[in-house]
């Protein structure tokens, strides 16, 4: 039974692949570099989480935890 659940999970994993609108390592790089861009704004309480999904179009849903925003210099004046 072991070996039946094992081969389904890499069958998912394979097509998961597969339907991916990104390659693995692609999706890393764009959710570090989203990271990395909204910790220059906010404090940040832990990573976030990145998905990117073909719906018709490419949905990116973006979620992340702030402990607040950093703070920045009076504009205007």
């Amino acid at each position: 039974m072991r070996r039946l659940t094992d081969s389904a999970r890499r069958a998912m994993d394979v097509l998961a692949r597969e339907n991916a609108v990104l390659p693995a390592e692609c999706e890393r790089i764009a959710a570090r570099e989203i990271e990395k861009t909204l910790s220059e704004f906010f404090v940040l309480s832990g990573g976030i989480s990145f998905r990117a999904e073909r719906n018709g179009k490419i949905v990116i849903t973006v979620t992340a935890e702030a402990e607040g925003v950093k703070p920045f210099g009076v504009i205007g004046g």
